[in-house]
């Protein structure tokens, strides 16, 4: 294989196991296709998720709904050492869920860089949130909450259902000049949809540095400065800033926030920032997993005020009492 040549593993999902996949990609080649990193030797790349079954308006038809979940290596004895640990993660996914062989292939490396893009398409989410790819124009709406992404190879994009919740609860959620925390950040865009919802301060942290860096990027594509009105840092929850959040938002996995709660991880317990009378977004819950989060939450004083639902992902948000 020649040097301006990719390798391509894609495994076709449904929006249940993209998340799953993707971590498992992210994790074996994470860190961000870069030439000159020493990840990028390799490949680096971490997940690229494409998606098909949008109706002529770029929203998802659920009956049709379907990702591709990719990720790219470079030829060479490292690659071959990523793509068999990816191999076999895939293989002892698919004995706890049904998940399809993946397809391997090459590519052009000049091709790699914006072939994903199609795929990624303007997206209506909750009364007013309009998510759009930083290169595609898209006709508004006077009162739109327009956000342009520019994902990379980072994640969240607005087309799985966790994220879709937490923005229709955000909405609710968030009143100007609120303090939004948003833990597990990803590309950052549900700091920005606190960002346009009116929030006075808002802090998004990531444990990942790639998704640091795109939710950096994003909040410039934007038009937003940070600073002391809008950090984004690397952690999880922070320390020092107990009672200080109006709205904390978590869209991670039911188990790393039941562990969060529980400070299991080295930080603070989740609840600890969260003002009374504050509301926590917990999402990425499977359905059948709400009551380890509802539980773990009530173990700190928080009770359930509401719940959305769409297929098997739940986002749950629960209050601190006056």
């Amino acid at each position: 294989m020649s040097n301006d040549h990719l390798i391509e593993i894609a495994v076709d999902v449904d929006a249940e196991a993209a998340e799953v996949v993707s971590e498992l990609f992210n994790r074996y080649n994470g860190g961000g296709y870069d030439e000159d990193s020493a990840a990028g030797e390799a490949g680096g790349g971490g997940a690229v998720i494409e998606a098909t079954g949008f109706d002529d308006h770029h929203q998802p038809d659920p009956s049709q709904y379907r990702l591709v979940v990719k990720t790219y290596l470079k030829p060479g004895a490292r690659g071959e050492a990523i793509r068999r640990q990816i191999e076999e993660g895939l293989w002892r996914l698919s004995l706890l869920y049904p998940i399809p062989e993946p397809q391997v292939r090459e590519v052009r490396e000049e091709d790699w860089a914006h072939a994903w893009k199609k795929f990624y398409k303007p997206l209506r989410i909750g009364r007013r949130v309009l998510l759009k790819p930083s290169w595609e124009a898209v006709e508004t709406r006077p009162d739109d909450l327009v956000i342009e992404l520019d994902p990379g190879m980072a994640f969240g994009t607005g087309l799985h259902p966790t994220t879709r919740l937490c923005i229709a609860a955000l909405e609710e959620s968030v009143q100007p000049g609120d303090a939004v925390l948003d833990v597990g950040a990803g590309s950052g865009v549900l700091s920005l949809v606190a960002a346009k919802l009116g929030a006075g301060f808002i802090l998004a942290t990531d444990i990942d540095t790639l998704a640091v860096r795109v939710a950096r990027e994003n909040a410039a594509i934007n038009g937003f400065t940070l600073g002391d009105r809008f950090r984004i840092e690397q952690g999880s929850v922070p320390t020092g800033m107990a009672g200080r959040f109006q709205v904390i938002v978590a869209n991670i996995l039911a188990e790393v926030i039941a562990g969060l709660f529980n400070g299991q991880y080295g930080d603070p317990p989740l609840a600890e920032p969260l003002a009374p009378g504050g509301r926590l977004i917990l999402s990425g819950i499977l359905d059948e997993r709400a009551p380890l989060v509802i539980d773990a939450a009530a173990a700190h004083g928080l009770h359930l005020v509401d719940r959305k639902d769409e297929g098997d992902w739940t986002a749950l948000v629960m209050r601190r009492a006056n």
